[in-house]
């Protein structure tokens, strides 16, 4: 018997669609050090997606403990309108920002003479 899933398992979010990938590429410009209570739970993010050969901004937060890492990326005012003009589904768009964030396809750009992280 069959028993893979043709449908998302949660239906509350909305399923991707196929021939809507967004190819980016993903650059980190800034991170903080960590943040908040206990340790450092979060860190802060700059960069900017190039999508179709526009630079378009973003700022991320990298968080992490219970249930794993995570980032939720949110675009600044004129990468919205951007995206908008260009008639760009902005919910699956952030969705593939955030998706690549997490994995980790992404180029940090290390300022010049400094140190890379270890």
């Amino acid at each position: 018997m069959d028993r893979t899933l043709s449908k998302t398992t949660n239906p509350f979010r909305r399923a991707e669609d196929a021939t809507l990938e967004y190819e980016m590429d993903v650059f980190v410009d800034a991170m903080d050090e960590a943040s908040g209570v206990g340790g450092g739970v979060a860190n802060f993010l700059t960069g900017y997606a190039v999508y179709k050969g526009e630079k378009l901004p973003f700022e991320a937060v990298a968080y992490g403990r219970i249930g794993g890492q995570n980032v939720k990326p949110t675009l600044v005012a004129e990468s919205v309108k951007r995206l908008e003009d260009l008639e760009v589904d902005l919910e699956l768009f952030t969705a593939r920002l955030q998706r690549k964030l997490v994995e980790g396809e992404m180029t940090v750009n290390i300022p010049e003479g400094a140190s890379p992280p270890e």
